[in-house]
């Protein structure tokens, strides 16, 4: 058994790495449904349940360190990547439609926070609200504002369950409509005319620089440097009372990416794969305390997890009949937020490829928002806990 701080964190960096290798070097259809992403997490999770580790006090310290000096360093890489200007491209339609996706997520959970009553847990407000930040910008989303709403590993384990098994089987449920395009398009009343143009402007998103030693080292050093002074800056500003140090963290942190979204640093290349290999040792740290013998102790939650994409299904459908948007557009807008920038380019290569861009740029609003909704939500549910 694991006691020691370094050997933890040793091994969630070899359970990322190997995970992430046999995804890449042995594809099969098992890694559409279940990424590497989730994988890591319930690895994580079933690591823990077998008692590979015990939460020793230098565990906890080795793993608090890393994970909350990642978090910022993380979100300032991937919020390089949010150029305004790409986003514009998009289209007033695709925009509207994605953000009727977004309301009808945090809708969802505010209906089914208030249907299911005491049935959950007290700590249900926090935990669906940093479940809101995940389904609406993916996971990186999702660890910030665990983190800033100070939600504990013990508290998410059944939340946590729910997101996964229920973006899986969603995943598939918008994957396999495709062959119903035209009868749903029908009640759609889907009109295309004008978003060829928007597809040939999306033509080439998601081309990155050349990835070097000298690139990577660079990314990594600014990153690291622009967490030590998020959090130094967020302590600050925590002290007037506003607001908790990691909350300031992240704003600042992800506000210093876009101010330097379109100078010549988010075009230099190693941002995407730093914060990449980021994100997956963050969520293995998360999946760390949670143990998987909590599952047969959570129906409640997974079905609220369906409740809530019903809702959303329902809305998101009448807001595309009134958009008239086709049924690939809405299955991208649904999968950008519920999903990740991957699990929508997915979607999209499966319904065609020339919507892959559509589907990462939508992918990368979600994650501009994301942390913002999971706060904003936060604060709805905690107050209609107290009424």
């Amino acid at each position: 058994m694991i006691t020691g701080g370094f050997d933890f964190i040793a091994i969630m960096f070899g359970l990322c790495g190997l995970l992430v290798w046999v995804e890449q070097n042995r594809p099969s259809a098992f890694f559409k449904w279940f990424p590497s992403i989730v994988l890591v997490m319930f690895g994580s999770m079933a690591l823990y349940t077998l008692g590979a580790w015990e939460m020793t006090d230098e565990v906890r310290t080795a793993r608090a360190m890393v994970r909350d000096n990642l978090i910022p360093a993380m979100l300032f890489l991937m919020s390089l990547r949010f150029d305004l200007g790409i986003i514009k491209k998009l289209g007033v339609r695709l925009i509207m439609l994605f953000l009727a996706s977004t309301l009808s997520i945090m809708i969802g959970f505010v209906v089914v926070h208030q249907a299911m009553g005491g049935l959950l847990g007290d700590e249900t407000p926090l935990t669906f609200a940093t479940m809101s930040a995940g389904w609406t910008g993916g996971t990186q989303n999702f660890v910030a504002v665990k983190e800033a709403l100070a939600v504990t590993d013990a508290a998410m384990t059944y939340t946590l369950l729910m997101g996964a098994l229920c973006y899986s089987v969603w995943l598939v449920i918008v994957i396999a409509m495709k062959p119903f395009k035209a009868r749903v398009d029908r009640f759609l009343r889907a009109r295309d005319e004008g978003l060829e143009d928007v597809l040939g402007k999306l033509h080439n998103v998601g081309t990155t620089a050349t990835v070097d030693t000298p690139s990577l080292l660079l990314m990594i050093g600014v990153s690291l440097v622009v967490a030590s002074a998020s959090n130094h800056l967020g302590a600050t500003l925590a002290a007037s009372g506003w607001l908790n140090p990691m909350i300031w963290t992240i704003v600042i942190s992800s506000l210093l990416g876009m101010a330097g979204a379109p100078t010549r640093l988010s075009r230099i290349g190693g941002s995407e794969e730093v914060s990449g290999i980021m994100l997956y040792v963050i969520v293995g740290l998360i999946g760390a305390e949670v143990s998987l013998a909590a599952v047969a102790q959570a129906p409640m939650y997974i079905l609220s997890g369906f409740m809530i994409l019903a809702v959303h299904a329902v809305l998101l459908l009448l807001a595309a009949r009134a958009l008239r948007m086709n049924l690939y557009l809405t299955g991208i807008a649904s999968i950008a937020n519920i999903g990740s920038a991957p699990s929508a380019a997915v979607v999209g290569a499966a319904y065609g490829k020339e919507l892959v861009p559509v589907a990462v740029v939508m992918s990368l609003i979600g994650s501009m928002i994301g942390s913002f909704v999971g706060l904003s939500l936060a604060e709805v549910l905690v107050w209609l806990s107290a009424r």
